[in-house]
């Protein structure tokens, strides 16, 4: 969580910001009277580190407390020794020329450095005057310039997420600004501190494969259970998060699904890696809305699409939308191969409401190789069922020049075709045809089913 948030309007935003700068005052003013853990100079610390925070450190060994050293990160904590802990240092030290490449950031001659403080016993820290009272409620870390807290968690990863979520944010102060709106903010620090670590190596921005890569994180679970709930949020509404959304856990799995969807979708990853160029920018926003400007219905069906459907390992390349609109149906039918290893495909062919089409399908492919190849034909096979319907088999949705996957017939809804149907559908639009499996598990699939439509009379 970062102290600041993002108004909607210049006014607003300049009131939020004398607002936080006098809060930021105060808080500066207290601390200096912390001289047995803090003492700052007077001022507003710089954005990019400075000499504005001392530690007492043979105090803090007297009453317990250990120090950590990285080249990137000095931590102190009242944790006990363990390899997961001591290797903290090392993991934010391993993130600095991920973080650097990330946001374009030379990393030559770069003295940034931040301090933070693992928290096991939080009332000897504050006895200490290390979580002083100005800090806003915080349920497991905050980060002010180049100073992060971090509340002890019972799981490995999840303490190192949380150290690079605020890790991010302190980088992002540092080089840029921390101005950005809740969504951005949240869910940039949210994707970067998503993370898969061997021990020796580490890689940010990972998509997680299963839930036992990130136990605690539940991001992704976060999401479903809305969605199941009929909670699910819209685009819109996660851009409108305000500056106190975040105090909540509900609020983070939703930036980071969209961070996710903007950084893993290849046609919207360069806009979206270029936006940190407009932190030091009151129009921010606009100039995030002007980039996708062009893409906006497309980026909202993959949102609702990825939403609905969200797994771990969801793989945005395969599930890549392609809305184009289709021609006419020829009189005498046409046939489309449908690939068994992408999502929703496009087959370039109109289809009009209150009409009826035959469908029939050939082909076998491969869907699974869980004990040895799953071959599959497009009735698909009753053994699994993936979201209520026979794996493998094949389904259809008509996507109107207006309409969203929720529409009857649509993307969220599709029609089972299997090997032979006669279909007529709600609305008019375009014709898409997928192989039924999960977003997830397409990697492994191969071959295709050759589908068949022909008008009706």
């Amino acid at each position: 969580m970062s102290p600041i948030g993002f108004a909607s309007s210049k006014r607003d935003f300049c009131g939020l910001l004398e607002t936080g700068w006098v809060a930021l005052f105060a808080a500066l003013t207290l601390l200096a009277t912390s001289a047995r853990a803090l003492d700052r100079t007077k001022g507003a610390p710089p954005q990019n580190g400075g000499d504005w925070l001392t530690i007492d450190e043979p105090g803090l060994i007297a009453a317990g407390i250990r120090k950590l050293e990285g080249q990137r990160l000095t931590l102190y904590t009242d944790l006990p020794s363990s390899p997961e802990v001591d290797a903290l240092c090392r993991v934010f030290d391993a993130a600095f020329p991920q973080w650097c490449q990330y946001f374009g950031v030379a990393p030559e001659n770069q003295v940034w450095h931040m301090r933070g403080f693992l928290i096991g016993d939080r009332d000897r820290f504050r006895a200490l005057g290390l979580l002083p009272p100005w800090l806003p409620p915080f349920s497991n870390g905050f980060s002010v310039g180049d100073v992060l807290w971090l509340y002890d968690q019972p799981s490995g990863y999840y303490r190192r997420h949380l150290l690079l979520h605020e890790g991010t944010h302190g980088f992002v102060r540092a080089f840029f600004a921390d101005n950005a709106p809740p969504w951005y903010n949240e869910g940039l620090a949210e994707l970067l501190g998503t993370h898969h670590w061997d021990g020796q190596n580490l890689r940010l921005a990972y998509n997680p494969q299963s839930p036992d890569e990130v136990p605690m994180w539940g991001r992704v679970k976060i999401v479903q259970d809305a969605v199941q709930a009929g909670q699910g949020l819209t685009l819109e509404q996660v851009l409108a998060f305000g500056p106190t959304a975040h105090r909540e856990i509900g609020p983070y799995g939703w930036c980071w699904a969209l961070t996710v969807l903007l950084d893993g979708d290849p046609r919207f990853r360069d806009r979206f890696r270029a936006l940190p160029r407009y932190l030091n920018r009151p129009d921010f926003t606009q100039q995030f809305q002007h980039l996708f400007a062009a893409d906006w219905r497309l980026l909202q069906m993959e949102w609702l699409l990825f939403t609905h459907n969200i797994e771990y390992g969801y793989s945005f390349q395969a599930e890549a939308l392609d809305l184009r609109p289709g021609v006419p149906l020829p009189p005498a039918g046409a046939a489309y191969p449908v690939a068994a290893h992408r999502g929703w495909q496009n087959t370039g062919y109109r289809l009009e409401a209150g009409k009826s089409y035959l469908f029939t399908a050939q082909g076998r492919y491969t869907i699974a190789h869980d004990g040895g190849e799953w071959v599959c034909e497009p009735n698909g096979a009753t053994i699994r069922y993936h979201r209520g319907k026979p794996l493998g088999i094949v389904l259809a949705a008509v996507v109107g020049h207006d309409s969203l996957p929720d529409s009857p017939g649509g993307l969220l809804h599709p029609a089972v075709l299997g090997s032979s149907i006669v279909w007529s559908p709600p609305t008019s639009g375009t014709l898409f045809l997928r192989i039924n499996d999960s977003p997830a598990e397409l990697g492994d699939n191969s071959g295709m089913a050759n589908v068949f439509i022909r008008p009706r009379e």
